[in-house]
Parts: C-alpha cells; structure tokens; sequence
C-alpha cells in the first residue's frame, strides 16, 4: 500500500514514477484486479483489494506513527545499515519510513517468491560453511544465496550469480582435492 507522493516519487515494480508515467498511460491491465489498485480514500481502496476498510485505515495510521517517529516498532524497517542504504536520504528522520497521507491510495499485488538475503551461512575460501569459532564444518558448503553476502554492497540484479558460481567451482575444487587425498591415504595405508 502506498500513497500519491510516493507513486509521484518512485518506481513500483514495472511501474516508474507518476512523472514518467501517469496513471492513464498504464498498460490497462496494470492498474485492476491483476496488479495494482487505485482508491480515491483508503476505505475505497480497502473495498477494491478485499480488506477491511477500518483495518487498513488503524494499519496506515500506525504506520504513519512510525514515520513520524522514524522508529517501526513492527518491522523494524530501517533498522538496519542494509535497510536504510537502500532508503531515501531526503526523508527523515528514517530513509525508509514515509507517512501515508496523500490521496490517492495505491496497493500493488505482491506474491511469496525469492530473490536475495542479507545474512546466511559463513563461508571460508573454499566455500565451507564455518562454526562460530571460525572452524570448518567438514563435508558442509554452501554457495548463492545460502551463504553469506559477499560483496560490500548489492550492485544490482545478477550480482548474485557470479559469486554464487565461483564459490560453487570452489567448493567442487575442494571435494575433489579432499576426496583425492583420502583416496591417497587409503592407499598408502595399503
């Protein structure tokens, strides 16, 4: 859910801003049942989406209590280093926190899928998965998006993949060089 300053402002998905494309120059099958809704009021636009109107509107104003105060007490948006890199620097006091109060009101379908994450498994050179200690884990690796970032920063979409392939070489290099070696010490021991 998000208001008129915010669909003036910014990019929803396959959407730009309300500047580079007003609301009448949508596909038609972007703004309806499919993708994204438009109410004149939050009631109209709850009515539209299938919520409950009062819901929604206690829901919008709690929130803009954490915008006012920079502090979501439910999420925790913002609370983060990652969270705010991602913000607006012109909004304050939180990058990510803006009070919903500009007619019209939007909501956009969004469905459960994956794309990244900010934590995960540590990883050595060889793309073992470490203890707390800093120990390998024998026999465990991981690589993608099951390990932890390991870029500074999250240049873009496909970021992901180079470092997720090379660390998979690494790991499969590494089997490779302890399977061997087993292999040699079983031998010898022969």
């Amino acid at each position: 859910v998000f208001d008129n300053r915010f669909r003036s402002r910014y990019i929803v998905g396959p959407v730009m801003s309300k500047a580079m494309q007003p609301d009448w120059a949508l596909p038609k099958d972007f703004l309806g049942n499919q993708f994204m809704q438009r109410g004149a009021t939050l009631a109209e636009l709850a009515q539209k989406i299938g919520v409950n109107p009062q819901g929604l509107a206690d829901t919008v104003a709690r929130f803009n209590v954490f915008a006012g105060t920079g502090v979501d007490e439910e999420l925790q948006r913002g609370s983060s280093v990652y969270d705010r890199y991602y913000g607006d620097p012109s909004v304050a006091p939180n990058p990510c926190l803006a009070a919903l109060d500009e007619a019209p009101f939007y909501a956009v379908r969004l469905d459960p899928g994956d794309f990244g994450t900010q934590g995960g498994l540590a990883i050595n050179e060889h793309a073992q998965v470490l203890r707390e200690d800093g120990s390998a884990i024998d026999g465990l690796y991981a690589c993608g998006n099951c390990s932890a970032a390991i870029l500074p920063t999250y240049p873009g979409p496909g970021s992901t993949l180079g470092p997720a392939m090379t660390f998979g070489y690494l790991a499969a290099k590494h089997i490779t060089a302890t399977a061997s070696a087993a292999q040699a010490a079983g031998n010898a021991i022969r």
